[in-house]
């Protein structure tokens, strides 16, 4: 008998093991795409989180994060909590070098389903959005400063300017100032002369830059309160403060069309859950549902065909037809290339202004 018991005992606990390593398993922690905002984590919730998971049976968690680089130090620290990580395009050549991506497994996603150029081994797009010149109609009626070199002449459209506090669409925004063409703006900073141009060019106008905005939810405040009369920042963002009362206006041309998307921490301790959760949320039918919640743009092509937009919707869709023929693309290689000296050239630009 007591053998018995024994034996049912340990039955019991081998059991219970294996129904906490599945739960273990299914739990996948999915960070905040924008530490201090939730409108664009929550549409990424109700579109694509939420119901795939609910297709899959996988629990998932939700984190706080300020970027790539804290993924690196739970690595560096041997205490990996984040499986997946949102990060855009132009990061995903620093963050795979420095040893945070785990590769993804080949069948996550169909490459012919998305915008190409937008993916990678390591790297499944979300959403597509653009970096565009935003103004206040209260402050100049129907002609603003639709172009960056009107955003730089201060004498011409005086005001109140505000520029994000990292370089990523600054820089080549003072590359297109300069008069640039944008199909030309990474060969003009692939030379020292024209680093150091741009430079200079953000250095001019930094003593008239009243705000260096940090998140898409203070871009959105510093619209919607008036506080602000022109601005650079995300089309999703400008939308969402058009679309809560404040009357600004925006342009497509000369914007950079940039690409969100997911990817797995290296040694993620719920690495096969997140990859499945990958695969199920990539498909057209959840990505369709995203611009529902948020006014972003598809990257998944064949979701395009699933919704049904109107014509005045997607004219307010960064990837569009009409729209990216007048963008330029974000150019990954460059950003691995000089990222680094990017950061620290612009830092010094707005703690000297």
């Amino acid at each position: 008998m007591r053998e018995s018991a024994l034996t049912l005992h340990s039955a019991v606990a081998a059991m219970i093991r294996e129904q906490r390593s599945k739960m273990n398993d299914s739990a996948v922690k999915i960070v905040k795409t924008d530490s201090s905002s939730g409108t664009w984590q929550e549409a990424q919730e109700k579109a694509l989180w939420a119901p795939a998971a609910k297709a899959l049976g996988i629990a998932y968690a939700k984190d706080s994060y300020q970027g790539w680089a804290d993924a690196r130090k739970q690595i560096e620290a041997g205490s990996v909590t984040l499986d997946i990580i949102q990060i855009s395009l132009i990061e995903e050549p620093q963050a795979k070098a420095a040893g945070v991506l785990e590769k993804l497994d080949e069948d996550v996603f169909n490459p012919a389903d998305f915008v190409p150029g937008s993916y990678t081994d390591y790297f499944v797009p979300n959403s597509i959005y653009s970096t565009l010149i935003a103004w206040n109609r209260n402050t100049y009626g129907g002609s603003g400063p639709s172009s960056r070199a009107d955003f730089w002449d201060v004498d011409r459209f005086p005001g109140k300017r505000a520029l994000w506090n990292e370089p990523s669409g600054m820089i080549e925004a003072a590359v297109l100032a300069l008069g640039t063409p944008r199909e030309q703006v990474y060969e003009f900073l692939s030379t020292e002369e024209g680093r150091k141009a741009a430079i200079d060019k953000l250095a001019g106008l930094a003593p008239h830059v009243s705000v260096w905005w940090e998140s898409g939810a203070e871009a959105v405040q510093l619209m919607t309160a008036g506080a602000v009369d022109m601005i650079l920042t995300w089309g999703g963002r400008i939308q969402e403060a058009t679309d809560g009362g404040a009357n600004f206006a925006y342009s497509f041309v000369d914007g950079q069309l940039g690409t969100d998307g997911y990817a797995v921490v290296r040694g993620a301790p719920h690495r096969d859950a997140a990859m499945r959760l990958l695969k199920e949320m990539s498909k057209p039918e959840y990505h369709k549902d995203l611009p529902c919640y948020f006014s972003t743009a598809l990257a998944n092509v064949k979701a395009y065909d699933l919704a049904g937009f109107s014509p005045e919707k997607l004219a307010t869709m960064a990837s569009a037809p009409q729209n990216v023929a007048v963008q330029y693309a974000a150019d990954p290689d460059w950003w691995s290339r000089y990222g680094a000296w990017a950061s620290e050239a612009y830092a010094k630009v707005r703690l000297s202004r």
